[in-house]
Order: structure tokens, then C-alpha cells, then sequence
């Protein structure tokens, strides 16, 4: 049976737990990560873990109370996320991860250029040239300002050679 637009695929219960499961998941790998380093004061100061490890800490405590107070909540939860909703959050999610994914193959410029057209020709449905022309702008407008103006080279895949520009 298909799932109506109306239909609801999330709960604000559901997605509270989640937030707070990854919250705490990411408190634990910045204090597991700060124990790489001093965590404790020095003479000159705090140690360069002080700082990541207390944020740690923080974080699985906020994540804690959080989980504890959905956990605890009666009564039925409210909507969060129905499928309408969800379809336009994939429409524009599955281009970002493959946008993330053409990084490493065909480089920064080219995976950004091919992200804009799909995100503002096909998602955004603007008309074909406007896309195009911004999406062959914009990179070269980030080409200019990184690479010479902040001198600062972004990953340019396999055609930075034919072009000349590694």
C-alpha cells in the first residue's frame, strides 16, 4: 500500500530519541578522542584535552537528560516527519551524498558544478540556461577566490592536470 503525503513517517518521540542517541554517540567520540591528550591544568594553563574532553562530557550529559526526558514523556508523541515532507528533505539529501561522494573522483568544482544544475534545474525546476549558467559560475567565481585569492587548493580531481591548474 502506498504512503500518502499526509502519512507519518517520523514522531517528534522518534526523532528526539534519535537526537539523542547521536548527540551522545558524538559526546563520546570528542572525549574519547581529547583522551589522546592531557585532559587535566598545568601550570601554563589547561592541557590541549581540557577543553574536548569537558565538551564531551557535557554533551553525553545534555544527551542523557534529553533521552531521559522522552523516555519518561506519556501520552502520544506529535507528528515530526510525514512523507511529504520526507520525499522533498531525499530530493535534496541523495544529491548532497552524491555531491559528497564525486569529491574524490572528478574533484571539488566539477562535483559542485554538477550539484547546483541538479539542485536548481531539476529540483528547483529553474529553467535550463539560468541553471547551467549558474551552475558553471559559481565553481569558477570559488576556482578564483580559493586558488588565488586565499591561496588556499581545494581537491580538483584528475582533471586539474588536463587543465593545467595543479
Amino acid at each position: 500500500m502506498p504512503l500518502g503525503d499526509e502519512t507519518i513517517v517520523l514522531s517528534r518521540r522518534q526523532a528526539e530519541i534519535g537526537f539523542a542517541i547521536l548527540a551522545g554517540l558524538a559526546g563520546f567520540v570528542i572525549l574519547f578522542g581529547a583522551m589522546e591528550h592531557d585532559t587535566g591544568w598545568s601550570r601554563s594553563g589547561p592541557e590541549a584535552g581540557y577543553f574536548p574532553f569537558r565538551l564531551g562530557m557535557l554533551l553525553m550529559a545534555a544527551s542523557g537528560v534529553i533521552l531521559l526526558r522522552v523516555l519518561l514523556q506519556r501520552g502520544p508523541s506529535e507528528p515530526f516527519l510525514s512523507w511529504g515532507a520526507a520525499k522533498k528533505l531525499l530530493a535534496f539529501l541523495l544529491p548532497l551524498i552524491g555531491f559528497v561522494l564525486l569529491i574524490g573522483p572528478v574533484g571539488l568544482y566539477l562535483a559542485g558544478a554538477a550539484y547546483l544544475f541538479v539542485a536548481i534545474g531539476l529540483i528547483g525546476r529553474v529553467p535550463w540556461l539560468k541553471s547551467g549558467l549558474i551552475a558553471v559560475l559559481v565553481p569558477v567565481f570559488l576556482f578564483i577566490a580559493f586558488e588565488y585569492a586565499f591561496k588556499a587548493p581545494l581537491p580538483k580531481g584528475p582533471l586539474g592536470p588536463l587543465f593545467g591548474l595543479i
